[in-house]
């Protein structure tokens, strides 16, 4: 009997590198978490150089250098092995802007989406949601690891606003500030500007130690507890700096708390808002729809919101110019003045 001719299909690489792209993360995690790219920055360039630095086995080594060539991370020629920009930007140790913790939490995103298909099925996040984030031990490593995404949006926000309004900031509130990132660039780059950070107490210390490290501790205070919470107060505030907080809110309380940081804010002062920003079909961008699925994982009622959502909220909370920046962050920033 004659089988039948195959139907023409399309190429399944590209379902395969997504079911695969496990083997991207992992291999990038393993050479953050070995440390093979800092003894590369001082010299140590061949991989038994690298492998005595770190203490691995040579050929093992050479095998996960030669993928990290693969994946851009680096450049070899011959026997030796350089960094490219990314590498030297945030995978060496001792950096600005090197991603501390990202192997950690890379394995933590792992084990999470592991259990995308039992959250689809009932609907309900698969992370604990009872107590607030000051008791979740893996909150300090995330806010330590996306310091180098949002710093550079941070400064290219800063960038964008003209001298006029640099000068009428003195007064900053940095909500669920983490580490710092969104408001570090504007203490450094207004000097007369005073920060008022709102996280809880866990994550305040990390926030102390980046405004030390940068040398504008004393100009940096705190209000501790939930964001919920916390009075923002009226008429106090210059500029109000909402770093990816909103997404883990939800939309209801997303909608409060950029009312309750309008109400904060003087006559024509202005919110910085850095998001994951999806296009008003949510069919994209890629990265975009990805997180609000990992705030489905990790959240209650978290999500990612639209343009014409965000544009909707703040005109409702009394915000009357509304633009966005280009930076580098997963979508453009957004800029709102009273």
């Amino acid at each position: 009997m004659k089988r039948k001719a195959t139907i023409k299909a399309p190429s399944a690489v590209a379902l395969t590198s997504d079911l695969w792209s496990v083997w991207r993360s992992s291999a990038v995690a393993a050479g953050i978490e070995l440390d093979l790219f800092t003894p590369i920055s001082q010299g140590k360039t061949t991989a038994q150089e690298v492998a005595t630095a770190a203490g691995t086995h040579e050929g093992a080594t050479r095998r996960l250098l030669d993928a990290l060539v693969a994946l851009g991370y680096l450049r070899r020629k011959g026997e030796r092995y350089s960094l490219q920009p990314l590498a030297r930007t945030y995978l060496v140790r001792g950096g600005e802007l090197y991603v501390e913790h990202a192997a950690e939490v890379a394995r933590m995103i792992t084990m999470l989406w592991g259990n995308l298909a039992q959250a689809v099925r009932s609907g309900r996040p698969v992370l604990p949601t009872g107590p607030p984030q000051d008791a979740d031990p893996f909150m300090p490593a995330l806010v330590k690891s996306i310091f180098p995404l949002n710093f550079p949006a941070a400064k290219a926000a800063l960038a964008a606003l003209g001298g006029p309004a640099r000068k009428r900031i003195k007064s900053i509130l940095d909500v669920a500030a983490g580490s710092g990132a969104w408001s570090l660039p504007f203490a450094l780059g207004i000097p007369q500007a005073r920060v008022t950070v709102a996280d809880y107490p866990a994550v305040t210390k990390i926030t102390r130690e980046f405004a030390g490290r940068y040398g504008v501790g004393d100009r940096y205070d705190y209000i501790e507890g939930s964001i919920r919470e916390t009075d923002f107060g009226r008429d106090r505030y210059d500029l109000v700096i909402l770093g990816h907080i909103i997404h883990s809110e939800g939309a209801e309380w997303g909608r409060r708390l950029i009312q309750k940081s309008a109400d904060a804010l003087h006559d024509k002062g202005m919110i910085l808002i850095g998001e994951f920003i999806p296009n008003d079909e949510r069919t994209g961008p890629v990265m975009a729809m990805l997180f609000g699925l990992n705030m489905m994982l990790a959240t209650e009622q978290g999500d990612v919101y639209t343009m014409k959502e965000y544009r909707e909220w703040l005109k409702a909370a009394g915000f009357k110019t509304i633009k966005t920046i280009r930076a580098p962050a997963p979508s453009p920033l957004i800029l709102a003045s009273k």
